[in-house]
This record gives structure tokens, sequence and C-alpha cells, in this order.
């Protein structure tokens, strides 16, 4: 038998779980501290179902899909976000499965459009070592034309999600607070 150390063991549980489908792993909450900045949302708040959809909750729960600490080290914010909601529509079924995971199709969804500002931070450190302001850590990426969709999950709550293309990124930006 291998034994594995605890952080190995979870990043193959991951693996298993993205490869095979089995769900989704709970994400740990990431201090934005290190970057200068503020915390990403990383926790989805459970929303019932039975709850209207309005922009604040949409946001939350956008951002805690796409807000993040990367692998290679970058902090990933959403910010200037805005947000419309489109009226319920019958879910499409097995088409949109992959991009809507947990759905239950019997259930309507709500299409997403709108833009937000792509922050990315680098550790202030390595900033200052590469001879740059430690101050100005991130760059600015506009997705000007988003489109996402809201659905209710085979566990009775909201799930949310938007992409968009981003423009190109500025950088030598303050963190957000």
């Amino acid at each position: 038998m291998i034994r594995l150390p605890h952080s190995h063991a979870r990043i193959l549980i991951t693996a298993a779980v993205a490869i095979l489908g089995l769900g989704a792993v709970p994400t740990m909450a990431v201090d934005g501290s290190r970057w200068g900045a503020r915390d990403p949302v990383t926790q989805c708040a459970a929303i019932g179902a039975s709850t209207a959809l309005e922009s604040g909750a949409v946001m939350a729960l956008v951002r805690c899909e796409r807000e993040e600490a990367t692998a290679s080290d970058e902090l990933w914010l959403l910010e200037d976000f805005a947000v419309q909601i489109g009226a319920p529509r019958p879910h499409k079924g097995r088409e949109e499965l992959m991009t809507m995971p947990d759905s239950d199709t019997s259930k309507s969804v709500h299409s997403l459009r709108g833009a937000w500002t792509w922050v990315i931070c680098r550790d202030p450190k390595a900033i200052a070592y590469s001879g740059g302001d430690p101050a100005k850590n991130c760059g600015r990426a506009r997705v000007a034309k988003a489109e996402g969709a809201c659905w209710v999950t085979t566990f009775g709550t909201w799930r949310c999600n938007m992409t968009g293309p981003a423009a190109a990124r500025e950088v030598g930006y303050p963190p957000p607070r």
C-alpha cells in the first residue's frame, strides 16, 4: 500500500472527481492578503431554487465559480461586474449538461449577459524581485461581452456561471481591496 501526504491525496481525489464527474470537491477559502488584495469568493452560498434571482446573488454565484488562486500563483478576481438576467427558458437537456453541471433538466434556466474586469494579481515579492513596484502587482483585462446562465441543480440550489473574451491585459495596477 502506498501512503501519500494529505495534500497529494487531495490532488488525486480532485483529479479523479474531475475526470470521472463524481461531483464537486469543496473548495478551500483563499486569503487575498498574500497579494495585498481582497479575498476571492471561492465558496458558493447555497441559494435555494425557490429564491427569485436578483443581480447581487447572481454576481456572488458567478464570482464563486470564477475567482481563484491559480496553480501558477496568480489571484484572479472579478471587478466592475454588471449582469442582466434573462427571463426563464426551458432547459435544453443533454445538450446543456456539460456546461451546466448537476443541472436539474426539468427546471428552467435563466440566460445571463454582462461584463466585468478581470484583475489578475501576482505575488508582490515576485514583482519586486523583477524590479517592479510591488504595490502595483495586478493587471486588468476587460470582458465586455460575457454570456452565461443560472440553473437549478439536482440539489435544489441555484448555480451560475459566465464566460467571454477578454481584452489584452494591462499591467501596473494596485490590487482591489
